[in-house]
């Protein structure tokens, strides 16, 4: 019953995290929320990892350690996101897009691997859609990149005028 409670609430706080992450992208209107729920998705997966662990193999048991460490991974990714969130430096910065980034696509392969687990596909496939996933995502972030991040030196909304054109008087 817990294992099922655990999960449920890990399930959807890591949802509620990929959709707030998504939507704080640009501007970071939702990185309360998408902080909140990258804590409870991994103060969650303890106790979905703890309660069988007496009886878990020993390579599941490196898998779900695995995973823990990686959720606390994102969840300081998170956290260093919101100290330079773009309403602190007018606009997503690099770093920031690569801590939000890098959660998203955690968050993603996460969602992916489960989901063709739980469809009975075979350990090759699981992996070639987890490596599949981590490059997708990094191509995401990266055309984020080039699309979202102003160059160092911009001026929001041209407030330093447009560039003077001189005449040449003959």
């Amino acid at each position: 019953m817990i294992d099922t409670l655990a999960i449920t609430v890990h399930a959807a706080a890591a949802t509620i995290a990929f959709v707030a992450g998504l939507l704080s992208v640009p501007a970071g209107r939702f990185l309360g929320a998408y902080r909140t729920a990258m804590i409870v998705m991994a103060v969650a997966l303890l106790p979905a990892v703890l309660v069988d662990w007496a009886t878990t193999a020993a390579s599941a048991r490196i898998a779900f350690g695995g995973l823990v460490l990686l959720s606390l991974v994102m969840v300081v990714r998170a956290e260093l996101a919101g100290r330079t969130a773009p309403v602190r430096t007018g606009g997503p910065t690099p770093a920031y897009l690569g801590h939000v980034g890098f959660t998203l696509i955690a968050l993603a392969d996460g969602f992916a691997v489960v989901a063709v687990l739980r469809a009975g596909a075979p350990g090759w496939a699981v992996a070639a859609l987890a490596v599949g996933v981590v490059v997708a995502g990094h191509l995401g972030v990266q055309a984020a990149g080039r699309r979202l991040v102003r160059p160092a030196g911009h001026v929001p909304g041209g407030l330093a005028g447009p560039r003077q054109r001189t005449r040449r008087v003959s």
